[in-house]
């Protein structure tokens, strides 16, 4: 049988009469009767009582109408959901997080979410040196990071990126907190804690005095949020963006220390071949909020 079948059957049940069903479905009212026919030949029982005042279903084909009713129904929102998930407007987006103090970058992912309420969010735990493997693996579509972190960037591409001053912060209980005001030369007998990353590039823009420096100790931590306990556990300083350090909790103090002069890139790095609608209409969304 076939869907337009289906669909004729439902119009002559709704209006009792062949030729009101050809209206309806803007077609010859012989194609209606000859389809009919063809259905009930093809089921092995009579859908229709025909008479001079028109037709009624049979017994079984009020059943028939019934049940078909609600496959058609369903076929009708499965057409709406494919329709929407080509479109961007439905589907699901899966996002890698490194650390929960990247909430600063995260509002979007919530104005995106009230916008697109039928797109699902999934967030997934992003190990700092893994996050190029993972995205060209398709564990997440896209991830909010540096750029300079990702080795090898041939492939990926950023959307919405913005360059964040960053802070030297460090444990209450570290032996440089209890001095107001620090230089660059004070800093250097402490390790200095990064979130692992293949290579050096993230750390040497994170610490640019570090070239000039190699002597100085580099405690690379497995993701954002070790690095953050570390912190927290004065084993080092750390140097955060401004969005991260409004995000963050208590036991750190920030210092100001003269010669340290750092920015960091931050975007959301995405596969460039992805072709996700969801994504489509992330990336679209997130490039509308930095017009």
């Amino acid at each position: 049988m076939r869907t337009s079948q289906l669909e004729y059957f439902i119009a002559v049940a709704d209006t009792g009469s062949f030729t009101q069903a050809a209206e309806r479905c803007h077609v010859a009212q012989p194609a209606i009767s000859q389809q009919i026919q063809a259905l009930e030949k093809e089921l092995g029982f009579s859908l229709f009582l025909r008479s001079t005042k028109g037709v009624q279903l049979t017994a079984a084909g009020r059943q028939y109408y019934r049940d078909v009713s609600g496959i058609l129904d369903a076929l009708e929102r499965a057409d709406r959901h494919a329709s929407s998930i080509a479109r961007g407007q439905a589907g699901s987006l899966d996002i890698g997080v490194a650390s929960s103090g990247q909430m600063g970058l995260f509002q979007v992912i919530r104005r995106f979410c009230t916008t697109y309420p039928e797109i699902r969010i999934g967030l997934h735990r992003a190990l700092s040196r893994m996050q190029e493997e993972h995205l060209r693996a398709g564990a997440y579509d896209v991830a909010p990071a540096p750029p300079c972190a990702f080795a090898d960037r041939e492939g990926l591409a950023v959307a919405g990126a913005a360059r964040e001053p960053l802070h030297i912060i460090m444990s209450e209980s570290h032996p440089l907190a209890a001095r107001r005001f620090l230089d660059v030369e004070d800093l250097l007998a402490y390790p200095h804690i990064i979130a692992d990353t293949p290579g050096d590039e993230l750390a040497l823009a994170t610490y640019p005095y570090l070239a000039e420096h190699p002597e100085v100790m580099l405690s690379r931590a497995e993701d954002q949020g070790i690095a953050w306990m570390m912190m927290t556990l004065g084993l080092g300083i750390e140097a955060v963006p401004e969005t991260v350090i409004a995000s963050l909790d208590q036991g750190y103090v920030a210092r100001a220390v003269q010669g340290y002069d750092a920015s960091l890139e931050i975007g959301w790095v995405y596969r460039a071949d992805n072709d996700n609608p969801a994504l489509e209409k992330f990336l679209d969304f997130i490039s509308d909020q930095h017009l």
